[in-house]
């Protein structure tokens, strides 16, 4: 008899995991019901090398995904049986790690595993918000309106993350060219000036001395000074691990003007669109709260769901506690409780998330048409600098006697 873990929970919100032998997944499910608990999650436990296995089969982009779910969608709405959809898929698919996965997803449908089940062990392909969407579209009858949501909310999520990588390359090409020309003329040109007064016997002006020391610094202990840079960064990313660190860093990092107001938002945009996705698709409160709180990245936004769960789970609803909790701004909370009243929160939740995605796009357009010209202009005042100091010494070559 196969084994299943599970991840439940119970009457008073505790989190309970632990192993049990049934036939299935169904059977797991009923007997957790049956003991007074929810379950979270459930997958089969798998032998230590089967589950190296699965892991050595790669991993599939967020792209392949995509297109697998977009083409099982309209297998599924054209009426072809789950199996035979998948059976299909294997010919069609392009990425080639993510027909083998389909393949091994076919054989356990046909083995009588549901697909949820299967999808459960590629952890590193299919996430805990598409395996429960899936399994809650299973429960429901409704597998195809719920991969419908699944491409929406992978659509969005492509169309996100490609804009604010669009948008940060200019800004660091920028930082690394002048940096660069900043490290050509400190280590090759600058040195050469001074070995030229040096050997004339001419006193540098000040500037340019003084650029000389530091150039001359540079060289003679640069590989120390990359070291204790080095060790610095490693003892703060090490520090950033622990969990004040981490705590440390967030707060740090959402204290920054601009900065700190498109994180959050960022955050939030995620959270609540994963949230309302997962609600619109039947997954229940409590198991949609414990999936959007491992999406969240920021300490402070874990610690402001860990709140609105507890309050959930005492039964004061979602629209009190995000209104009451400073963390939330208060365009959520209100909506939330429009959303309630009404008995559309997966919709307004969805519309905030939607907003949060305009108002960051709109923020990081500003942010970046600001950093650009301060970095243009660092970097020109520091090469700037170092031109003229090279210019002034050289007109002081004048003085020299002929």
């Amino acid at each position: 008899m196969p084994r299943f873990k599970y991840v439940a929970l119970s009457a008073d919100g505790r989190n309970l995991s632990g192993l049990m032998e049934e036939t299935d997944e169904a059977s797991v499910r009923k007997a957790l019901e049956g003991q007074r608990l929810v379950p979270v999650s459930i997958s089969e436990a798998q032998p230590l090398f089967k589950r190296l296995g699965a892991m050595g089969q790669g991993r599939a982009s967020t792209k392949a995904v995509l297109q697998f779910t977009e083409q099982l969608a309209d297998l599924l709405q054209a009426g072809l049986p789950l199996d035979r959809a998948l059976h299909v898929l294997m010919g069609t698919l392009e990425d080639k790690k993510m027909c083998d996965i389909v393949r091994n997803v076919r054989v356990d449908v046909e083995r009588g595993s549901g697909l949820a089940a299967s999808f459960a062990k590629y952890p590193g392909v299919f996430p805990k918000i598409y395996v429960n969407m899936v399994r809650a579209g299973e429960e429901g009858g409704i597998l195809p309106v719920t991969l419908a949501r699944l491409i929406e909310y992978y659509q969005r999520t492509i169309e996100f993350r490609s804009f604010l990588i669009t948008s940060s390359i200019y800004p660091a090409l920028l930082t690394v060219f002048g940096l660069v020309a900043l490290a050509v003329l400190a280590l090759t040109v600058i040195p050469k000036f001074g070995d030229i007064f040096a050997d004339m016997g001419k006193e540098l002006p000040f500037a340019a001395a003084l650029l000389v020391s530091v150039s001359s610094a540079l060289l003679r202990y640069g590989l120390f000074i990359l070291g204790a840079v080095v060790a610095t960064v490693v003892g703060l990313w090490l520090y950033i691990r622990t969990p004040s660190g981490m705590n440390w860093w967030h707060r740090l990092l959402l204290n920054i003007p601009l900065l700190g107001r498109i994180l959050i938002r960022t955050q939030l945009a995620r959270v609540l669109r994963t949230l309302g996705t997962l609600l619109a698709s039947g997954v229940p409160i409590l198991a949609s709260l414990r999936i959007v709180h491992g999406l969240a990245e920021l300490v402070p936004m874990k610690a402001a769901l860990d709140r609105l769960a507890q309050a959930v789970k005492e039964g004061k609803g979602v629209a009190q506690p995000l209104k009451s909790d400073a963390f939330f701004p208060p365009l959520v909370g209100h909506l939330a409780t429009v959303g309630e009243e009404s008995g559309a929160l997966d919709k307004m939740l969805l519309k905030v998330a939607d907003q949060y995605d305009t108002e960051v796009r709109k923020a990081t357009k500003n942010f970046v048409a600001l950093f650009e010209p301060l970095i243009i202009a660092f970097m020109g005042l520091m090469i700037g600098a170092v031109v003229v100091s090279m210019l002034s010494a050289i007109f002081s070559m004048t003085d020299l006697p002929m």
